[in-house]
């Protein structure tokens, strides 16, 4: 970097420093502990409005809440916290006309102890070892103008552990992101919007997360980077005749991941091993673009029950004009090859979600369900419905505690991407035709090497269940998390498992790779300073699909590669 460029930006953050003095309605990035799940809880404890569906997020705190401080000392987010430390983080000029704000520093530090695991983490990758992410950055506005700038750094060891004997197709889906420790840059959180009362409209680099999902979102989510993206969207629910509307449009580029990798191991060697995953120096910098629209209505005959309907089109290319970012509504549902650009592979993902908000119960219950594939006509539709979907659902509930604001939470949710049997009667079925892959794109429903939906990835299922203590900004929690990964993958590629006959589905059923775990967690403020920590006991069966190399033969089963391993994460968020 320049020195005179450095030197000019070292001044100008110590000015606005010194200038500080209070805090702005900044929005709440995607995954910060505590502050993003602190707005949901708040919702559910009954403090904030109750007519945001919380299915289209970042959620803006001020419009949508009337939140002023969503990262400082707020009644509406914790009722307990007295803490004044806030007065270093506003500058304001012009008579308050233009307002600039210091944004707080949030750190992510993750151990993987034998191999990778975790997601809807941004820009974070998969990867064992070490791994280092942390942004910050200012926050301006001036009247209806918005802007941010939140950049993200992503450092991580990205140490060795043994390739999976196959991988996905039709995908861009990288099991580790090289064979070098990894570091990049990214715009990360980052902003230029205009507020015209309940819309607003920009270009955003930020994270998206659409649908009621906790742990995982069947389209769109936080697991991979955040993408650059034109977008128009509700700041709040908009009041109907018949109920409110929130609703959000984005047009946006996906970035392939810059390497390349087989798909299954060589025949004839042992243990089945695929060769690894190298630079692809040859790969485009973008590898397709997309536009979507997300719709969430509550009906006013049953306040607190959100509908949301969603739909993804996805083409392989680039777009000729920008009308190409906004065209969602006009693409025939089975026809994709439309347009000028015939070459252009064209793919939809569909999505119904629901969030019913029990108001006097203090609880939720959320669900899920997608489609890749449209339907040929009724008769197709009626006869096979589950053919090329996913879903998901879960439940979360509070019980108030005796004594100030303590609270006791309990939640489960399932996730199941795994293909239903309809899909493998479709052509082509045992080459991998699963959720998030496409054939005719051959990069899937990715950014940057990761699913822009379910972090578990395609083919695979997860259940977790948990409890948490919350006594204001301090939390205790412990849950079950079970796994298991790519049974598409199993199911369709796998051929050392299979085991001889006349049905092609007839294999070893004890190599399923599953992990399930224990995670206990706990999140604290010391002054400015708010710290979680992660503990994850983790059990691995059947690691990759693998035998273990030196087992014996048991009466039942041959034995896979099963281990024992400990994960930590530990996250940190400083306000000023």
């Amino acid at each position: 970097m320049n020195k005179n460029i450095s030197i000019r930006a070292s001044f100008f953050l110590i000015l606005i420093y010194i200038l500080s003095s209070n805090i702005l309605a900044q929005s709440i990035p995607l995954g910060m502990p505590f502050f993003d799940d602190a707005l949901r809880r708040s919702q559910l404890m009954g403090l904030v409005n109750e007519d945001v569906s919380y299915m289209i997020r970042p959620v803006h705190p001020k419009l949508a809440f009337g939140i002023e401080n969503p990262n400082g000392n707020d009644s509406l987010i914790n009722p307990n916290d007295t803490n004044r430390h806030l007065k270093f983080a506003d500058t304001k000029l012009l008579n308050n006309k233009i307002r600039i704000s210091l944004l707080p520093i949030y750190t992510h530090i993750r151990r993987n102890g034998h191999h990778p695991y975790g997601w809807a983490d941004g820009p974070m990758i998969p990867a064992k070892g070490l791994q280092h992410y942390i942004s910050a950055g200012l926050y301006a506005k001036a009247g209806p103008l918005e802007l941010q700038f939140r950049p993200e750094i992503v450092r991580a060891q990205n140490k060795e552990f043994q390739n999976p004997p196959f991988r996905a197709g039709f995908i861009d889906f990288p099991e580790r992101m090289g064979q070098d420790p990894y570091s990049k840059n990214f715009l990360g959180q980052s902003f230029a919007k205009l507020n015209f009362g309940p819309v607003t409209v920009g270009y955003s680099t930020e994270n998206i997360w659409w649908g009621a999902g906790v742990k995982n979102s069947i389209i769109m989510s936080n697991n991979a980077p955040g993408f650059g993206h034109f977008t128009i969207n509700s700041n709040k629910p908009i009041k109907t005749r018949s109920g409110t509307l929130e609703f959000q449009m984005v047009g946006a580029r996906l970035k392939h991941s810059g390497f390349k990798y087989p798909l299954r191991y060589t025949a004839g060697e042992w243990p089945p091993i695929a060769a690894d995953v190298v630079v692809d120096s040859s790969a485009p910098e973008f590898h397709s673009y997309f536009n979507g629209l997300t719709l969430v209505y509550q009906p006013k005959w049953t306040p607190g029950l959100f509908l949301g309907a969603t739909r993804i089109v996805q083409a392989y290319g680039d777009p000729e004009k920008i009308s190409d970012y906004f065209n969602v509504l006009y693409l025939s549902p089975k026809n994709e090859q439309l347009g000028s650009n015939t070459a252009l592979n064209r793919n939809q993902i569909v999505s119904l979600s629901f969030r019913y908000l029990l108001k006097k119960a203090n609880a939720e219950i959320y669900g899920e369900v997608g489609r890749e594939d449209w339907a040929f006509d009724m008769e197709d539709f009626l006869t096979r419905p589950a053919a090329t979907t996913a879903w998901m659902g879960g439940i979360k509930k509070l019980q108030k505690l005796t004594g100030k604001n303590k609270w006791l939470e309990i939640m489960t949710e399932v996730t199941k991407i795994q293909a239903p049997m309809d899909n493998y009667l479709q052509p082509n079925s045992t080459k991998g035709y699963s959720f998030y892959t496409n054939g005719g794109n051959q990069v899937g429903w990715t950014n940057q090497g990761q699913v822009i939906g379910a972090g578990i990835g395609p083919g695979s299922n997860m259940f977790t269940v948990g409890a948490t203590y919350i006594d204001g900004f301090k939390t205790f929690g412990l849950h079950f998390e079970r796994v298991s990964y790519n049974k598409d993958l199993y199911y369709g590629s796998i051929d050392y498992l299979f085991l001889g006959g006349t049905n092609p589905y007839f294999k070893d059923i004890s190599k399923m790779y599953t992990d399930w775990g224990f995670l206990i967690n706990y999140h604290d403020s010391y002054g400015k300073l708010f710290v979680g920590y992660n503990f994850h006991i983790l059990r691995t069966y059947n690691f990759q699909w693998n035998y273990a190399p030196d087992g014996v033969a048991g009466e039942f089963r041959f034995p896979g590669i099963n281990v024992w391993s400990l994960n930590f994460e530990l996250s940190a968020v400083y306000r000023f």
